[in-house]
């Protein structure tokens, strides 16, 4: 009996790193060529006064995070017998939506409220396909939707400092692989927290390559999307415990680094007047550096946060400890 409950658990752990390991290694040399390919073309994100960097850096690290991630998913297994990609095929018109968004957002600054429209619209597909493909109920697609929206734009927020998004997304992502029980789930998140590792290590302090919002904006949707699905099916998983809270908790708990700075940052924006959706310098992740800390103890406290979360989520739907 003991075999038949650890080896689950076993099979999706795997399923996880293997995904992992794959977006990594491409996605390492994936982030390398575009920021050569970057500076060679001029794409590079200039100083300005609402960003805290103080001189050009190569942009469309999104990109690549991408391609590392839909490479890992669609070639490699995700079930023990073949490649399942009904889950990829419905979180991928969304997906790519975000994306060709974010990307002209990079290179033409779109209205934050065209921005705001495009991903009202990419959050209802891919609550509305995740909804259909797990036979879920309509306002199960709603919570999906919403999740999938606040990550959009909190994982936006959050990319503000050298490696800050990264760090908290790679824990959030082997967090969803932990908890759930699918590894089709597991074989997705991880091939994101691998594809973000390989971009961390070029965006960490000092960042060679932004994420920019062709990166940012599709993880987001992705992360809330994924997190909401797998706390929707754990409240009405195999335990007698009926738990209707929990779609509205876990998600928060798997991405509190970027809940708490999003949180913060629009309670203290909105508390002066202004507008919660334009940029700025006012992120917890500046007030500290400007504070003294260094950029390498603020990636430490988000990364302390990050595993907290995850730690967090997996005593209070797992039981761990």
């Amino acid at each position: 009996m003991q075999m038949e409950s650890t080896s689950p658990a076993v099979s999706v752990s795997g399923f996880m790193l293997v995904h992992a390991a794959c977006a990594f290694l491409v996605g390492v040399p994936a982030v390398m060529f575009v920021r050569r390919l970057a500076q060679a073309k001029g794409w590079m994100a200039k100083p300005r006064e609402d960003r805290w960097h103080r001189e050009p850096v190569a942009l469309h690290g999104g990109v690549c995070v991408l391609v590392a991630l839909l490479l890992a998913c669609v070639f490699v297994p995700s079930m023990p017998s073949a490649v399942d990609l009904s889950l990829v095929a419905a979180i991928l018109p969304g997906v790519l939506m975000l994306a060709v968004t974010g990307l002209v957002d990079d290179l033409r600054h779109l209205k934050p409220w065209t921005k705001l429209l495009f991903q009202v619209l990419a959050a209802a597909a891919v609550g509305w396909a995740l909804a259909d493909a797990r036979g879920l109920s309509t306002t199960d697609a709603a919570v999906i939707a919403v999740w999938g929206l606040v990550f959009c734009n909190s994982v936006n927020m959050l990319d503000n400092m050298d490696g800050a998004c990264a760090t908290a997304a790679i824990p959030g992502f082997v967090g969803i692989a932990l908890v759930t029980g699918d590894p089709r789930v597991a074989s997705i998140s991880g091939a994101a927290a691998g594809a973000m590792a390989a971009f961390w290590i070029w965006n960490r302090p000092r960042a060679r390559i932004f994420l920019g919002d062709a990166g940012a904006l599709p993880m987001g949707l992705l992360f809330g999307a994924l997190a909401a699905l797998v706390a929707i099916e754990l409240s009405r998983g195999q335990s007698e415990q009926v738990r209707p809270w929990l779609p509205w908790v876990l998600p928060a708990m798997l991405g509190l680094p970027f809940m708490a700075d999003t949180v913060f940052v629009c309670a203290t924006r909105t508390a002066r007047g202004q507008n919660p959706m334009i940029g700025g310098t006012d992120h917890l992740t500046h007030r500290a550096l400007r504070r003294g800390w260094s950029p390498w103890g603020v990636l430490a406290v988000i990364a302390a946060l990050g595993a907290g979360g995850v730690l967090l989520a997996g005593v209070v739907v797992l039981g761990w400890g």
